[in-house]
């Protein structure tokens, strides 16, 4: 289930279903779902989506439209986490990207500096690596004997924009709106509304009951706003 919630009411504003295994091609479809609903987005609406949508269509979508969006990439969702270095402290995600001197830095706080660029499948993919792995005490826990650590980033401008977008302070609080926007309706749903699991089968059946859903959620959330009752402030998040 794909939902966008307004931040100020916590009213639906999209939904859908979809068998697409992955968020990644969810987010434009949403966001034109949205328009169609209350036209013309406002010039100061701030758009927020988690890691699954954070590819190279949805940011240049986001850049064509003049669209204030807040994406974390993977290294930024799962720096969340408070296990995550611990679990794996040589992974990608661990490594540190300079983006004002163009290289890596890894755990050990050695550089990796930039090498090459090469074109795969459309996307210009750029290398960092430096021969200090191999003499490195982790270098066994990290690349395997005898081997260095590559580092392949396949971002491009608009990534990079993105994360470092991220970094800022707005960035990280927007990230962290979204979690209270968009959660908040899901466990409304599963929790006060009592819907767990769906009734009809087959895409468009499942989408007229998803809509009745979201209806149901918006005709609560209504009333308790006109009762002065709203519950945590909600913008728009996927």
């Amino acid at each position: 289930m794909q939902l966008d919630v307004d931040y100020n009411s916590g009213i639906i504003l999209a939904n859908s279903v979809t068998q697409d295994p992955t968020d990644h091609h969810q987010l434009i479809p949403q966001i034109e779902q949205t328009i169609n609903t209350i036209g013309p987005l406002p010039d100061e609406i701030a758009i927020s989506a988690d890691n699954g949508y954070f590819i190279k269509t949805n940011l240049q979508y986001l850049d064509n439209n003049e669209l204030d969006g807040y994406i974390p990439n993977r290294k930024q969702a799962h720096e969340t986490k408070k296990h995550f270095k611990t679990y794996k402290p040589f992974s990608k995600h661990n490594f540190t990207y300079n983006y004002e001197k163009n290289f890596y830095l890894c755990p050990n706080n050695e550089k990796l500096e930039y090498k090459k660029t090469y074109n795969y499948n459309n996307i210009n993919m750029h290398q960092y690596y430096t021969n200090k792995c191999l003499n490195c005490p982790n270098q066994l826990e990290c690349t395997g004997k005898n081997q260095i650590r590559i580092i392949t980033d396949y971002g491009d401008v608009l990534s990079k924009r993105m994360a470092l977008k991220m970094e800022t302070e707005k960035g990280k609080i927007e990230f962290a709106k979204r979690k209270m926007t968009v959660e908040w309706p899901f466990g409304n749903i599963k929790e006060n509304l009592k819907y767990t699991e769906y009734l009809t089968r087959g895409i468009k059946q499942t989408q007229v009951e998803n809509n009745l859903i979201s209806i149901s959620h918006n005709i609560k959330r209504i009333h308790k706003l006109k009762q002065n009752k709203s519950g945590p402030n909600y913008q728009s998040n996927t």
